[in-house]
């Protein structure tokens, strides 16, 4: 069968052609950019994140991690039948991840560059639930008698109080000493009058402070306390705090040992 096409349908019948190979060219372009799951937004999964970090922080102070966790048999021991171990170890465990974010810190202050705005946000937020956490079990050694009697227990306990409550209480430690009322410089400084402002004497419900705060050459949280019983202020470094905490434990471990 012969099909002939004259000039006049000539047109019509390219048309047709056109239309067709359109028609299919939609389908095969529809096809390949058919959503597939290699192309789909995969969720994120939190908690294996965490996990990961905790993993890689433990691998990275690998010896750290083992003192923290003999340190803990040693504080727990004094509390038989309690979770006294596992409250230090879980403090133990945060330990390495925040050293790991302080070195970071470091490097990033190093290079002058401000890659990760919120990081030092969580850094902070975390340290202060560590510092918080171990202050818990100072106080609970104290007042159960079981701590250790010497006097770098003593100022450790002290300096994780000066800190821990304006932390979390907002307030001065030991402002029901003051005779009268206390005058305080904020800081970072405007150089203006609202520099200055009253820490009331008393009990007055709204009496508060917000500790001075910023970060070490190690990229550790410090904290500026202040201490009325000896009117004085001093910086404190979340890191030298961890440091000197396993040192007093290490030593007594080895004294009952000797």
């Amino acid at each position: 069968m012969t099909i002939q096409i004259t000039l006049s349908d000539a047109p019509f019948y390219i048309i047709g052609i056109a239309l067709v190979v359109g028609a299919v060219w939609f389908l095969i372009r529809r096809k390949n950019t058919k959503p597939s799951n290699a192309n789909k937004a995969v969720p994120v999964n939190v908690t294996k994140l965490i996990s990961t970090s905790f993993h890689a922080a433990r691998s990275k102070y690998g010896t750290l991690n083992q003192s923290w966790i003999a340190a803990s048999f040693s504080i727990g021991g004094r509390l038989p039948h309690s979770l006294l171990t596992a409250s230090v170890q879980r403090d133990g465990e945060l330990d390495p991840v925040l050293r790991c974010m302080e070195d970071e810190q470091a490097l990033l202050a190093l290079k002058e560059t401000d890659d990760n705005q919120f990081g030092f946000h969580y850094q902070k937020m975390l340290s202060e639930l560590w510092v918080g956490s171990l202050y818990e079990t100072l106080r609970l050694l104290i007042e159960r008698k079981l701590a250790p009697s010497n006097d770098k227990f003593k100022r450790l306990a002290h300096e994780f109080r000066l800190l821990r409550i304006p932390l979390e209480k907002h307030e001065l430690a030991g402002d029901d000493r003051l005779t009268e009322p206390l005058v305080m410089q904020r800081l970072p400084a405007k150089g203006d009058n609202s520099d200055y402002y009253t820490y009331p004497k008393g009990r007055d419900p709204t009496r508060a402070h917000i500790m001075p705060s910023g970060i070490s050459a190690r990229g550790s949280v410090m904290w500026q306390v202040i201490d009325l019983h000896t009117s004085t202020s001093i910086w404190l470094e979340r890191r030298h705090l961890a440091d000197r905490f396993l040192s007093l434990w290490q030593s007594t471990t080895q004294s009952s040992q000797s």
